[in-house]
């Protein structure tokens, strides 16, 4: 009897519950990586709705997949930081390729198929350059940024100011029109009771 199939599968992915984001830095609220998928897949239906309201195309069901499954891996890892993990080409290609070995060691080596083959599709179909996969990357930016702002807000200042200029600038080099419309006119309303980063706009401009 298998003790590494679906059933498995399901015990690791409820780690995610426990598992918290942001894991160097002190915070005053800590969101875990099982919430903030809930959030990027919020944010991502979000992008999705704006991309088809000014005349996109898209295919929900692959865009909701990869939504739901992004970090699903970490379940395995522990949050890797993207500062880390996007540090250089080299270093990023060698963790995906250790994730990729992990995933196949702890869920898939003994998982029935089709099973298998359908789950290690899922859960490293993510940031590619499809418009799905931009608006997975964006979504995933956008709840760090929250973050960030939310931690600023509560007055841890350091790294986190320093952190939602930067994640702002990644944002910034958006081709995506739901990226733009967030930016002018979804965040001013995140951030218009944060003196700190709503007058640091202000006077970028």
């Amino acid at each position: 009897y298998s003790l590494m199939g679906l059933h498995n599968y399901l015990i690791f992915v409820r780690k995610l519950n426990n598992m918290g984001r942001w894991a160097t830095e002190f915070m005053h609220q800590r969101t875990t990586v099982s919430e903030h998928s809930f959030l990027v897949a919020q944010i991502g239906q979000m992008l999705a709705l704006i991309e088809e309201q000014n005349g996109a195309t898209l295919d929900w069901g692959r865009l909701f997949r990869k939504l739901l499954n992004h970090d699903v891996i970490e379940a395995i890892t522990g949050d890797i930081l993207s500062t880390t993990k996007y540090k250089n080409p080299a270093l990023s290609a060698a963790l995906n390729l250790i994730e990729k070995e992990l995933a196949e060691e702890t869920f898939f080596s003994q998982m029935e198929q089709p099973y298998k083959d359908l789950y290690r599709n899922l859960l490293f179909d993510g940031k590619d350059d499809t418009l799905e996969g931009q608006i997975l990357r964006a979504a995933d930016n956008i709840d760090a940024l929250m973050e960030c702002i939310f931690e600023v807000k509560l007055n841890n200042i350091r790294p986190f100011e320093e952190k939602y200029h930067m994640i702002l600038g990644r944002l910034g080099e958006s081709g995506l029109v739901s990226v733009k419309y967030f930016i002018a006119n979804v965040l001013p309303g995140l951030v218009d009771d944060c003196e700190r980063l709503s007058g640091r706009k202000s006077a970028d401009r």
